[in-house]
């Protein structure tokens, strides 16, 4: 049995990879050095073409069932050229920002998804480009003690 937070990246990185914006979900995290690989929380040296997916808390009501989950999708591109790290960060942007009332592959249900802010990192110690945005997921979350 997984956890709520662990269904909810679990669904985005399957939808994503369902999105066509050329990325693999690959739920064991083996991709080739020519796929895109998605991950969930670590940021493995392989592949070089890279999203990961990690939560942080950002809202949650002690009443209501709604909560809003801050999921930071941090990208990563081998080469000296900035712009494609920059184009996949832009067509996740385009395929998740404004989604509203999706239930994932996992059962969550993203009410709202909205995306905070982003930035261009540079380059890491290998030189490849990385880039990190940040997005405010509202999600119905009911509990024994939330209605």
């Amino acid at each position: 049995m997984s956890g709520f937070k662990t269904d909810l990246l679990t669904g985005l990185g399957a939808y994503l990879a369902a999105g066509g914006i050329g990325a693999t979900w690959n739920p064991s995290g083996a991709y080739t050095v020519l796929q895109t690989g998605i991950v969930l929380n670590a940021i493995p040296q392989k592949p070089d073409r890279l999203i990961t997916l990690s939560t942080y808390n950002v809202d949650d009501s002690p009443a209501l069932s709604d909560s809003v989950i801050g999921v930071q999708v941090r990208c990563r591109w081998g080469g000296q050229d900035p712009r494609p790290v920059t184009d996949l960060d832009d067509s996740i942007y385009n395929l998740i920002h404004g989604l509203t009332n999706v239930t994932l592959s996992t059962n969550v249900k993203i009410v709202q998804c909205l995306q905070n802010n982003s930035i261009l990192l540079g380059q890491d110690v290998d030189s490849r480009w990385e880039s990190v945005a940040n997005y405010y997921v509202t999600v119905h979350r009911p509990s024994a003690n939330r209605t």
